[in-house]
């Protein structure tokens, strides 16, 4: 799953693409419903987060210079340790893309106004997901070439039609808003973040340039830059009513006055988005994938990608009519078994040394 490696550049885009897009369909609102006009600042507080622990995933990169992070492990830990970590990364990922799948069905259903039972519409994505996980990394940063464009395309359509509508003095006074209700708009929204653990995955799988950590960080800070904009704008355009503007892409724009007379050229921006949205809901699976594949002994590399989606299947279809229930649960508990995951691992991993093999 981890033959070629990716092109640095390759690595940027799917860090902006796959990390970004699914932080504009229905976020902004959720956020808004706890921060009010100081949604964006509590985003920043988890883009922060992230990106403190990219660059320390960063230096462990630098320190065990063209390792994986299963290689550095299996050096460090032996072989049962660093399996037992895989398989928590697998269970890890695969909590990871619970949220956003579920949020993309509901996106494709209102965007495409889809009326069909949701078995047939929706099932094909875990097959796509199948796919692109067979595929592995490499295709990871294919798409990413491709993507990034359509992505770009999507984003810069709904502000320039939006941003005429907006009234920025929407976003003020700052302080109006307590920061508990920040901090809680930040912790109830973790779950479309843990982007950092993408790139504890792509180490040893990429090739090395000059500058290679800037523009790494340069990237996570475009995104970071773009979402903010982007939650800042629907909230000078919404107001008070951010917070039930759900599916942001497809209600920003529609009153731009022009339209009137050029139709609604809004819808394929949010269309665009929403095949945009599609591969990167399912990355977390690709991921899971991978190191399910460390973890056993498979004869076929297509025998993870197959466990890992049908269980996602599974796990969508049995509760998709309890999707609050299941949030509700992983926000409350899970969520810990996530921050240690994403945040607490990479940063122990630094401390491991270099050149050491333990059986």
């Amino acid at each position: 799953m981890n033959g070629e490696k990716l092109k640095l550049r390759q690595l940027c885009f799917a860090l902006i693409v796959f990390t970004g897009v699914i932080k504009i369909i229905v976020l902004p609102s959720f956020v808004s419903g706890y921060a009010k006009e100081n949604l964006w600042i509590s985003a920043l507080l988890n883009f922060l987060l992230d990106g403190v622990t990219i660059f320390f995933i960063l230096k462990i990169a630098d320190k065990f210079k063209g390792k994986s992070f299963f290689q550095i492990l299996n050096e460090n830990l032996g072989d049962a340790p660093t399996k037992t970590i895989m398989f928590l990364y697998a269970i890890y990922f695969l909590i990871k893309s619970y949220v956003p799948i579920l949020e993309q069905k509901s996106f494709v259903e209102i965007a495409l106004y889809e009326t069909t039972h949701v078995v047939w519409i929706f099932a094909p994505i875990f097959l796509i997901s199948c796919f692109f996980s067979y595929k592995g990394l490499k295709t990871v940063g294919r798409l990413a070439d491709l993507l990034i464009w359509i992505a770009i395309f999507s984003v810069v359509v709904l502000l320039t039609l939006s941003i005429p509508a907006c009234d920025f003095s929407n976003l003020l006074p700052i302080v109006a808003v307590p920061f508990k209700n920040v901090l809680q708009g930040s912790k109830f929204s973790l779950l479309w973040f843990f982007d950092s653990t993408y790139l504890l995955f792509f180490i040893g799988n990429y090739k090395p340039e000059r500058l290679s950590k800037t523009k790494i960080m340069l990237s996570y800070l475009a995104v970071a830059l773009v979402v903010t904009i982007f939650f800042c704008v629907l909230y000078s355009e919404f107001g008070a009513l951010t917070e039930r503007q759900y599916f942001a892409p497809i209600k920003m724009g529609k009153y731009y006055l022009s339209l009137s007379n050029t139709g609604r050229i809004d819808y394929f921006a949010g269309f665009a988005l929403a095949i945009v949205c599609v591969f990167a809901v399912t990355l977390p699976l690709v991921f899971s994938s991978l190191c399910l594949s460390h973890t056993f002994n498979f004869k076929h590399k297509i025998l993870p990608c197959i466990i890992v989606n049908g269980a996602m299947a599974i796990i969508f279809f049995a509760t998709q009519n309890f999707f609050f229930n299941v949030f509700t649960f992983i926000l409350n508990y899970v969520v810990y078994f996530l921050l240690f995951m994403a945040y607490v691992v990479p940063l122990i991993t630094l401390f491991f040394k270099k050149g050491r093999t333990k059986k």
